[in-house]
């Protein structure tokens, strides 16, 4: 009735070990499966607050004035005219200087006029930016008062 005192054999010690391996790693790779997942809904969250109170603005100077008062919105900073700043916005940088933006960090690229967000996570991301950016152009919603973010990228992000 020794059984579990006596010391564990190498062989036993080398698979206890390779389970052990193996759930380890199948649990960070789920693990960071959700941490995307969660990434790009924080995303689609940023642009999502920045155009309803982009509109919910424009709405307002329309109440207020009678007119929209949005003449040069499309060329301008949306989380500017949004006034809002989500906490990873590095602000404004030449189009030559967003290829050296941190992951996971947004920047308005004032010589193409785009928002541009730098995903940290992009395991599941396919898009024809070489450097991996996502681009986003503030533009209005064709026959109805309103604006929207639309991708200038092509992109898919499962």
């Amino acid at each position: 009735m020794m059984f579990g005192r006596r010391p564990l054999s190498r062989l036993e010690m080398g698979l206890y070990a390779g389970i052990v391996a193996t759930l380890l790693a199948v649990f960070v790779r789920q693990a960071m499966d959700y941490m995307e997942i969660a990434e790009r809904a924080a995303m689609q969250a940023t642009l999502n607050n920045a155009v309803s109170a982009i509109n919910f603005r424009l709405g307002y100077n329309v109440l207020t004035s009678g007119a929209p008062q949005d003449a040069d919105w499309a060329t301008r900073n949306p989380f500017e005219i949004a006034r809002m700043s989500p906490p990873n916005f590095a602000g404004d940088v030449e189009s030559s200087r967003v290829v050296s933006l941190a992951s996971g960090s947004w920047a308005f690229d004032t010589g193409a006029a785009e928002l541009v967000y730098l995903p940290r996570l992009s395991a599941r991301l396919e898009t024809e930016d070489r450097d991996g950016l996502i681009r986003f152009r503030l533009q209005r919603q064709s026959g109805r008062l309103g604006y929207v973010l639309v991708p200038t990228t092509t992109y898919r992000w499962e």
